[in-house]
């Protein structure tokens, strides 16, 4: 299986004015410059390779999450990362699309105006969702005002697939199962799993519910799991002070991930006011968690014949293969 995050950011799409990027580009030459790298055409391909380890920007599109295997993919979320994948699946001639739909609030559904395949005659697309008000919610946007066109207009065959919270469905070799995450509206996310791999998408989630016995029959979702996509919009300071907004940071999910033998985490939901510095600090600041409460689960990844969970800083356009990871 494969993991593409499409869009990594939370509340609304982000821009990077010209002085941030100037900024940002040069805290990238100057770690270039630390481990060595002398000339421009170094710096270049550094960037290419994956050398600096570090994205320059972590990109400003929200909440889109592809999921991929030899057999099926699907989108998570249709945030306004899902214009750029339905290109690039329109480019590839794919038909048939599939989404997920963790809740309806507005920054995970703007970008279906906008996805290619909607516009173009034999397409056939599904929405899968848990809401049962999903369809009003989505249609509302084709109102002839909000956007110029009414939702009867559109080429593409749509249809929406209401499941239950807690049963198991299939998306051909997918099998997919929801569960709640603590959000206002209501919020669900899913756990998918595939030839004995598994990833699950958990954003906006505050996780209150912290322990085990908190999470209750929720916890099943989370245990042994390859990849987590987990909500790291605030830092701790920020989550204390906005309570119920429905969102987390990064050290409770290094938490979480430690304790139920999560191979990976990748943090994305990134505020919209978060700059590429502060991201890189919420990350070591997970790291430093990390290194320090380890041994506190050494039997845990004992078992799972690993030292502890690989902490990724999300980015639009990451690419994660779970045979890899």
């Amino acid at each position: 299986m494969e993991v593409t995050l499409w869009g990594t950011r939370g509340s609304i799409p982000r821009t990077m004015p010209d002085s941030e990027f100037i900024s940002t580009l040069q805290t990238s030459l100057n770690h270039a410059k630390s481990i060595g790298i002398s000339t421009i055409d170094e710096f270049g391909q550094a960037l290419h390779d994956g050398r600096l380890g570090r994205p320059v920007s972590f990109g400003g599109a929200t909440m889109c999450t592809e999921i991929s295997s030899a057999e099926q993919a699907l989108y998570v979320d249709m945030g306004s990362g899902l214009r750029e994948a339905g290109t690039l699946a329109m480019q590839r001639g794919r038909k048939e699309f599939h989404i997920l739909l963790t809740h309806m609030h507005w920054d995970h559904l703007i970008g279906l105006p906008f996805f290619l395949p909607l516009h173009s005659e034999g397409s056939k697309i599904h929405i899968h969702h848990i809401h049962k008000n999903a369809p009003e919610y989505v249609k509302i946007k084709f109102n002839g005002i909000n956007f110029p066109l009414k939702w009867e207009q559109l080429k593409a065959s749509i249809e929406f697939h209401q499941h239950k919270i807690y049963e198991k469905f299939n998306i051909g070799a997918l099998s997919i199962a929801a569960f709640t995450l603590d959000h206002p509206g209501g919020c669900f996310g899913y756990r998918v799993e595939q030839g004995g791999h598994s990833v699950c998408i958990a954003v906006d989630g505050e996780f209150k519910r912290r322990t085990a016995k908190e999470l209750g029959k929720d916890l099943p979702y989370f245990q042994n799991l390859d990849l987590l996509i987990f909500d790291s919009q605030y830092d701790r300071v920020e989550l204390e002070n906005r309570f119920d907004w429905g969102h987390c940071t990064p050290i409770i999910g290094t938490e979480l991930a430690l304790r139920e033998g999560i191979r990976a985490i990748a943090f994305v939901h990134h505020d919209p006011w978060a700059a590429p510095h502060k991201l890189q600090s919420m990350y070591h600041e997970a790291v430093d968690f990390l290194a320090a409460n380890a041994p506190k689960y050494a039997e845990v990844w004992k078992a799972r014949g690993a030292a502890g969970p690989k902490l990724v800083m999300g980015y639009d356009g990451l690419v994660l293969n779970l045979d890899k990871l």
